[in-house]
């Protein structure tokens, strides 16, 4: 039960760090949301080719730095939406 719930708290703390690092890093630098997309599966697809057996640690790192990445894809592309960067579905319409 302690182990469930220790899993549940992670994922909320890598979720609010994921998030919070793309305000940061968006705030200094201009990234481009597809080069973060697209080079997001490279990071667990390449190890997985060039080597045989890997170890659990650093494969969960990879898929942490995975979802990392993934996250950070949806919020770039959610904060874009937001200033009328690009367009989408629905138009966002900021309220005062």
């Amino acid at each position: 039960m302690l182990s469930k719930i220790l899993y549940i708290l992670f994922l909320i703390v890598l979720l609010l760090a994921s998030v919070y690092l793309t305000r940061v890093l968006l705030k200094k630098y201009k990234i481009n949301r597809w080069i973060v997309g697209g080079s997001a599966p490279l990071v667990l697809i390449i190890p997985s080719l060039l080597f045989n057996n890997i170890n659990p640690i650093i494969w969960n790192i990879l898929s942490i730095i995975f979802s990392v990445m993934c996250i950070m894809f949806f919020e770039i592309t959610r904060i874009k939406l937001e200033n009328n960067e690009i367009k989408g579905i629905i138009n966002y319409k900021k309220t005062k």
